[in-house]
């Protein structure tokens, strides 16, 4: 028998505990897994060997439980390309509002990294956004569910595995999530973005087609670069190297992004004309998420409580390095060391270039992307919620 995990091995685990969750009793399921064979879950051959025994061993487990779904089947695409998860999704929803039947229920299962998770994300928002008949199959009969099997794992479904299995064997209910819109107040030429004296290539194929979309958090400054950092390293050395790149990255980030003071506007109200309340800083990290209670992948703190917005002032390296642990465990609240908030919508200004991650993927920004808006979006996505939150 083959050592290494196959997609087969996860969509047979996972429809096997669809199968069993009262949250689809009675239904006809469809379960469509965009799986990027390139993942390390894949790639690397301990992780490949640990996965295949779990999900074989939970399988196992739940043969001798009963059933509750009329029927599940499963199909199976694999990415082939940068964007192939973005084509499949919307090809995948074409073809579920052409074939609508009565009584079924669609769920559209990410296995693979951040990348292959925000395409699928972004392409079911994009797809909502077409008319009233895409968002209703969008938010009333596409169901998401984002497995973590990559290396960061920002805003999947449980931090690892083990938390997502237990998930799919606790009472479930559906709900809409929120996602972030981000977006240049003023769109930019492309002359004036790469007149900021920055190379985007060497950080990422620069992406001028804005708004972004990031489902967990978007962040701008310090963890952007590290995220730079850690997905750069990981190509050649596939890992986790994030508590390697934070020293690394502190130490040559100012070099290559002298900080300058940032205006932050706060909106209770992503229609509000006024800012609710504004801080001028400069600024080693702003993280903004879709609600508060998030972590990076990893399971970091960066926004612990309700408030889903986290500023941090200037740090120096020294500093960055002895407190680095409290933006991991959230013991930060309540220190100087950054502020948390809660906003709707905020609104930007900044006069030089500056990285932005948006879900494990990072976007260089010039100072022709400010002012720059950040905003949540209305209820939209169709995912798990367990009963008991």
């Amino acid at each position: 028998m083959d050592k290494n995990l196959t997609p087969d091995d996860i969509a047979e685990c996972i429809t096997s505990l669809i199968a069993r969750n009262k949250l689809w009793a009675g239904k006809k399921v469809y379960a469509y897994f965009l799986v990027n064979k390139t993942a390390g879950c894949f790639t690397n051959s301990h992780k490949s060997e640990k996965y295949k025994k779990f999900f074989s061993k939970v399988l196992e487990e739940e043969k001798s439980k009963p059933q509750c779904v009329k029927e599940v089947s499963y199909r199976i695409f694999s990415t082939e390309y940068a964007g192939h998860a973005k084509d499949l999704t919307k090809s995948v929803i074409a073809q579920l509002i052409a074939t609508d039947e009565a009584d079924t229920e669609n769920i559209i299962i990410t296995a693979g990294g951040d990348g292959t998770s925000l395409e699928v994300q972004t392409a079911l928002y994009k797809c909502a956004m077409e008319g009233p008949k895409h968002r209703d199959a969008i938010m009333n009969k596409i169901a998401l569910l984002r497995l973590p099997l990559g290396t960061g794992n920002d805003g999947t479904d449980g931090h690892t595995i083990e938390e997502t299995v237990g998930l799919l064997r606790g009472g479930l209910l559906f709900t809409n999530a929120r996602a972030i819109r981000v977006y240049p107040e003023n769109t930019p030429d492309e002359a004036a973005v790469r007149a900021c004296g920055k190379n985007p290539e060497k950080y990422q194929d620069m992406n001028f087609q804005s708004p972004w979309y990031a489902f967990n958090i978007a962040s701008i400054g310090l963890d952007a670069y590290v995220v730079y950092m850690t997905n750069t390293v990981k190509k050649k050395l596939p890992g986790n190297f994030y508590h390697l790149c934070v020293p690394l990255s502190g130490v040559v980030y100012d070099k290559h992004f002298p900080v300058d003071t940032m205006k932050i506007e706060m909106y209770g109200n992503k229609d509000d004309s006024v800012p609710a309340q504004e801080i001028n800083t400069k600024i080693t990290l702003l993280a903004f998420g879709a609600s508060g209670n998030r972590v990076y992948g990893g399971g970091h703190k960066i926004l612990p409580n309700e408030n889903n917005l986290c500023v941090t002032p200037k740090i120096n390296l020294a500093g960055l390095i002895k407190e680095n642990h409290r933006f991991v465990d959230g013991s930060f609240v309540g220190t100087n060391l950054a502020s948390l908030h809660q906003a709707d919508k905020i609104r930007l200004s900044y006069n030089k270039a500056i990285l932005m991650q948006c879900d494990g993927e990072t976007v260089m920004l010039s100072p022709a992307h400010f002012p720059l808006i950040m905003e949540l979006t209305d209820p939209c996505l169709r995912v798990l919620q367990p009963i008991s939150e």
